[in-house]
């Protein structure tokens, strides 16, 4: 079939060419110049084309580089925004007893595994900080500087530390504790009133952190089933452990005794 196909366009070229050859001079001049003029034609259109396509091509391109540019930016801006936000709360910071002995830090690492829950800060002894130091953010607190640097400290959270602790409204006092996934305030006497809602603050007890910062509120109360002589109280940390970026370093002359 192909073979068949190939012999007729032979063919037909053969004939036309015979047709061409019988032709006057002034004929064959004319069909050629036809011929030129519509190749010229197709290639300039061909050509034309060829260019629009490419500048489409180049056109897509930057169009492509500056919608990316521009997300980027956006992006940039975005976080700067929040960051602003962040820094504005931090700069509004102010410790519970008025001092200014404050050593502000940037976390630069973490403990990935959360096995010892601890975070890395820029600040070491070369700013002041020594160990057992309490650690804060505008919020609440942290935990406590365990081991000290040059110009770094290993951070411990409170998932790994016990705070002595109060109720702000009631006076009502306990140890928080991380047991099973969750911040609980024990040895609160079931004889005191606790209610959903209630802040709990650090109690100055022990000597490690000051009294009055922030640790979470309750919201969980019910009796201990084995010891119902006391209160299981479920709190909710008012610190974001998961997204830390920057916090605070109390110095000694605000730790209380």
């Amino acid at each position: 079939m192909a073979n068949t196909r190939e012999l007729i366009v032979i063919g037909l070229a053969v004939v036309c060419a015979l047709i061409l050859m019988g032709l006057p001079r002034s004929y064959k001049t004319y069909i050629a110049e036809k011929c030129q003029v519509g190749l010229s034609a197709s290639g300039q259109a061909l050509f034309s084309q060829f260019n629009r396509y490419a500048r489409n091509e180049e056109k897509s391109r930057f169009l492509l580089t500056q919608n990316a540019a521009l997300a980027l930016d956006n992006m940039q801006l975005q976080e700067a925004g929040w960051e602003n936000m962040r820094l504005r709360k931090a700069l509004s910071f102010r410790p519970i007893d008025g001092s200014t002995h404050v050593i502000s830090a940037e976390v630069i690492g973490r403990d990935p595994d959360h096995i010892y829950d601890t975070i890395v800060i820029n600040a070491g002894r070369d700013h002041g900080v020594d160990k057992d130091m309490p650690v804060v953010t505008p919020e609440g607190l942290v935990g406590h500087i365990a081991q000290v640097g040059a110009s770094d400290s290993v951070v411990q959270l409170l998932m790994r530390t016990r705070v002595s602790a109060l109720i702000q409204a009631t006076r009502a006092q306990g140890i928080v504790s991380w047991i099973d996934g969750q911040f609980r305030l024990r040895f609160v006497e079931s004889s005191n009133s606790v209610r959903e809602g209630d802040l709990v603050v650090s109690s100055g007890l022990g000597g490690r952190y000051p009294k009055g910062i922030p640790i979470g509120t309750v919201v969980e109360v019910s009796l201990e089933k084995r010891a119902p002589v006391f209160l299981r109280v479920i709190l909710k940390s008012i610190v974001d452990f998961s997204v830390l970026e920057e916090v605070f370093v109390l110095g000694k002359d605000l730790r209380s005794g």
